[in-house]
């Protein structure tokens, strides 16, 4: 689980209680700069924490990697996964924000694992950055419009968080 730029580990705390639940285990990180880390945060880093917390799950004998980003997290999640060697299973991004210091959506769109996109529609900005990564996707992607003003996390909360955490859960499991 990788969070956004100005979040921290603790905004998938529910999230990772119900893939807990389900099974799954969960491995949350602070990118450089937020959170517990004592780096500083420098965009460029968020691609390199993702592949470290891969190469770590797999030294603790993951089997299957899949990636749930928000934000720039989920940019960092889709750049990470076009490496073929991580063998990334499956993605998922919440509000990912097409921030061209994290990677460009030219290279992003070379993550071929199964990917949603969740995005809340009544964010214009957020609409349009998770538009683009969608009509550059190679392989399988599926976007979900949540109408709501909130991003990232916070659209797996409030009135509408149950559905969405419902359609994170599915996606896993079924790329499972």
């Amino acid at each position: 689980l990788v969070h956004g730029e100005g979040r921290d580990l603790d905004g998938w705390r529910p999230l990772a209680g119900s893939l807990a639940d389900r099974g799954f285990s969960v491995l949350a990180i602070d990118l450089p700069g937020h959170g517990a880390s004592d780096d500083p945060w420098e965009s460029e880093l968020a691609v390199p924490a993702v592949v470290a917390a891969i190469e770590f799950a797999r030294s603790e004998g993951s089997q299957q990697i899949h990636l749930v980003g928000e934000g720039v997290g989920a940019i960092a999640a889709l750049a990470a996964a076009t490496d073929p060697t991580l063998q990334v299973a499956s993605i998922v991004a919440l509000s990912p924000d097409a921030d061209e210091h994290v990677a460009r959506l030219t290279e992003i769109r070379e993550a071929r694992a199964p990917k949603l996109i969740l995005v809340g529609s009544l964010s214009p900005g957020a609409l349009q950055s998770a538009e683009a990564v969608y009509r550059g996707a190679i392989g399988p992607c599926a976007v979900v419009k949540v109408p709501v003003e909130a991003q990232g996390t916070d659209l797996l909360a409030g009135e509408w968080g149950v559905q969405a955490r419902e359609k994170v859960l599915e996606h896993l499991a079924r790329h499972f």
